[in-house]
């Protein structure tokens, strides 16, 4: 069974090309510790399609069978098993991360997975820059992280740093639909405008979040319970959003103080 992290994307901006693999985002993200786990096992069945299963049921999930797809197991007869740690568009990540957890099941070369991944989620608009993200931190076995994505899409140059402090997320809202934000021109113009100048001097998750919030309340991504949560985060806090979802990351020298106060607004995670 192969393990893929889930991602947080603090900021980003979008980088159209009509190369899929060179299309992407700059920006940085928090890599963590809980993802996606995935088995592919070949069933005697009737249909040769390839099927995915979450909590026991048949789900529609195109980015994952395309990426596989792409990799040479087109109507396989596959089925897919994927189980959750983290919710699907709260901004974590999960549809890439389902994806290249799929494709370490039945290809062990790790690029040419990301490759896949990364592919399938820009044709289906589901992310930019997650499974470039996850990746750097498979590659060097460390979560959570730090991520920043210096160049767009599959190749750029990537950074990471590993987090130290505790932080914590809370799962909040109904999430957001990727695609309607990074399909539109005006949004993208207005999230690139919003990227301009962030420089990423002395990375720490607390540095990282402020950067995070500081482009979120700039970019205009945010939503009436988002500023409720904001509103009533402790002083000395620092929080932001979870791009593009309604989560909430956030860190304190009072992390029980911090928690109590978020909890309210959805399931708390500390890591």
């Amino acid at each position: 069974m192969s393990f893929v992290p889930g991602h947080i994307s603090l900021t980003f901006s979008v980088w159209p090309n009509a190369d899929p693999l060179a299309m992407g985002s700059i920006g940085m993200g928090v890599v963590l510790p809980q993802g996606v786990h995935c088995a592919v096992v070949k069933e005697e069945k009737n249909s040769d399609e390839n099927i995915v299963i979450r909590k026991g049921e048949t789900v529609e999930d195109p980015v994952t069978l395309r990426a596989i797809e792409l990799l040479g197991f087109h109507n396989k007869g596959l089925t897919i098993y994927l189980r959750h740690d983290l919710p699907i568009g709260s901004g974590f990540g999960i549809s890439g991360a389902s994806a290249l957890a799929a494709c370490l099941e039945l290809e062990k070369d790790l690029d040419l997975c990301i490759k896949a991944a990364h592919q399938a989620e820009i044709e289906f608009k589901t992310g930019l820059g997650d499974v470039i993200a996850i990746a750097t931190s498979l590659k060097n076995h460390i979560f959570p992280c730090i991520v920043i994505r210096h160049e767009p899409g599959y190749g750029g140059k990537v950074d990471f740093f590993p987090i130290k402090e505790k932080f914590l997320v809370c799962i909040s809202g109904l999430g957001r639909e990727t695609s309607e934000i990074i399909s539109d021109k005006k949004w993208i113009e207005i999230i690139n405008s919003a990227a301009l100048g962030i420089e990423f001097n002395e990375v720490t998750i607390r540095s990282a979040i402020k950067i995070g919030r500081s482009f979120t309340e700039k970019s205009g991504l945010i939503n009436k319970n988002i500023s409720v949560i904001f509103d009533d985060t402790p002083i000395g806090a620092v929080s932001t959003v979870a791009h593009l979802g309604t989560s909430i990351i956030a860190i304190s020298d009072d992390l029980p103080k911090l928690s109590e106060s978020l909890e309210k607004f959805g399931e708390i995670r500390n890591y």
